[in-house]
């Protein structure tokens, strides 16, 4: 699956940071800093889920370039993988198809872990994480623990491991 592809369900996450910030713009009193923490809320559930949906599409589309066959049977078995879209599912994931899937993705990771943390100082797989983190408590406890700028700026870094995941799978 091609960057662009991945980048086409991102893009709705942007639109959606943007609609947010135009509707309920931070510092506009305390009942939209209450609302604008529910949204942060919300707006990570959805980045949770557009997540997994890129993580299955870059599943099916390699099992699909592999044979037609293969990725009926893969995004069949796929289609429902709940919330199992950690660091360590994703490599569970390479390790299913191709032990070099598996080595190319550790690899990759490890390099653009590296190159962020040098040029920006953040560690994409801590931003990944905590996506994630942020989606469990909210989803499950409506625990309000991030602000939608917190939660964009883990989503812009984090949002690399899956160009990782993708490229791995390439």
């Amino acid at each position: 699956m091609p960057r662009p592809d991945l980048d086409s369900h991102f893009v709705k996450i942007d639109q959606l940071i943007l609609d947010i910030d135009t509707h309920v713009p931070p510092g506009t009193g305390y009942a939209a800093v209450k609302l604008r923490a529910d949204l942060a809320g919300l707006l990570v559930v959805t980045m949770a889920a557009t997540y997994e949906t890129c993580v299955k599409e870059v599943i099916h589309g390699y099992a699909n370039r592999v044979h037609r066959k293969f990725g009926n049977f893969t995004a069949e078995n796929f289609k429902k993988i709940n919330s199992k879209i950690n660091i360590n599912d994703l490599y569970h994931y390479c390790s299913l198809f191709d032990p070099n899937i598996n080595q190319r993705f550790n690899s990759l990771l490890a390099k653009r872990k590296a190159a962020m943390l040098l040029r920006t100082g953040q560690d994409i797989e801590d931003r990944y994480k905590q996506i994630l983190r942020w989606r469990h408590a909210f989803a499950h406890a409506w625990t309000r623990n991030a602000t939608i700028e917190d939660v964009v700026r883990a989503h812009r870094a984090g949002k690399r491991v899956l160009y990782v995941f993708d490229q791995a799978f390439s």
